[in-house]
């Protein structure tokens, strides 16, 4: 199918913002960019497929199963290949589903690990900056005399043994 240059670049940028939505984990943001390009192009063209594919795993995301389902079933139908086998694939895993008598539920507020995560969610950097202050002096002598200490111990043995002689 065509379609004009200016409907297509504006759908592939609604892709595009999209797609990097939904990877930062802003499904319901993500959703609008979807529907722009479902209601600009035909159900036919590529771009409708992919966005209609997206739009319909944050749906299934965001525990909406039933709309999803519904739209993977008509992208089964869908001329691109890619996305009917992909469309295919998440029908398959909703009959597997319902053939072994798993409902889709949503996951738990709290899980049990949050008290695991809390220290990577904050905005202390980790690592030396340059604001901190240097090691001390005091805090350098004590490891100087332990990697030179041998270096004595063996100059002081050999010393000892050349006055024997």
């Amino acid at each position: 199918m065509v379609i004009d240059a200016k409907t297509k670049e504006e759908c592939i940028e609604a892709l595009r913002e999209g797609d990097e939505l939904m990877n930062t984990g802003r499904l319901k943001q993500a959703l609008p960019y979807y529907e722009k390009v479902m209601n600009a192009v035909d159900f036919k063209t590529e771009l409708h497929g992919r966005a209609a594919l997206q739009w319909s795993i944050c749906l299934d995301s965001l525990c909406r199963s039933r709309e999803a389902m519904s739209m993977y079933s008509k992208l089964k139908n869908h001329p691109n290949s890619e996305i009917s086998k992909k469309a295919n694939m998440f029908v398959f895993s909703f009959q597997a589903m319902d053939f072994m008598k798993v409902s889709s539920t949503p996951l738990p507020k709290t899980t049990g690990f949050e008290t695991y995560f809390t220290k990577f969610t904050g905005q202390k950097n980790y690592y030396a900056s340059l604001d901190e202050p240097d090691l001390g002096i005091d805090q350098i002598i004590p490891y100087m005399l332990f990697l030179v200490s041998p270096i004595f111990l063996v100059a002081f043995v050999a010393l000892r043994k050349s006055f024997q002689m």
